[in-house]
């Protein structure tokens, strides 16, 4: 299915996969640990070059994969986080936060929130930057 119903007294509500895409997109930013990468032209046009060689490549991506059942919701998400992070209270926080967000905008239940971690971002770091090279024939003897 490609959307879930909340049935209220007037009424059905029709809520489409995308809403809780968007919904668990924005809760995703409010929480620390996760990488989000920064959107531009150029990494547009690396990311559908990326999604077309992705499996050739086998690189890391972040998705939100959501199955929609009768009674039944369940979201996956495939995220990349930063080195040095608890991945256990990371993902606890994240399945707490995510699945009351979503009930409290759309009054659905979500019934399992898979996290995968799918990579790990290490810190940039300019190699060499603090580090004065000296050649050896400028050295005094």
């Amino acid at each position: 299915m490609d959307f879930a119903t909340v049935k209220m007294q007037n009424g059905n509500i029709n809520i489409y996969k995308t809403t809780i895409e968007t919904i668990v997109r924005d809760t995703l930013k409010e929480i620390k640990g996760i990488y989000k990468p920064k959107n531009s032209i150029l990494k547009n046009i690396g990311k559908k070059i990326k999604k077309n060689n992705q499996e050739k490549l086998n690189l890391p991506s972040q998705e939100i994969r959501i199955e929609i059942k009768p009674g039944d919701i369940s979201l996956s998400l495939f995220l990349i986080i930063y080195y040095g992070i608890r991945i256990p209270d990371l993902t606890w926080e994240i399945q707490a936060k995510v699945k009351e967000k979503i009930k409290e905008i759309t009054f659905l239940d979500i019934t399992n929130i898979d996290v995968h971690i799918q990579g790990i971002r290490y810190p940039h770091s300019n190699n060499h930057k603090d580090i004065l090279l000296i050649p050896e024939v400028f050295l005094i003897k």
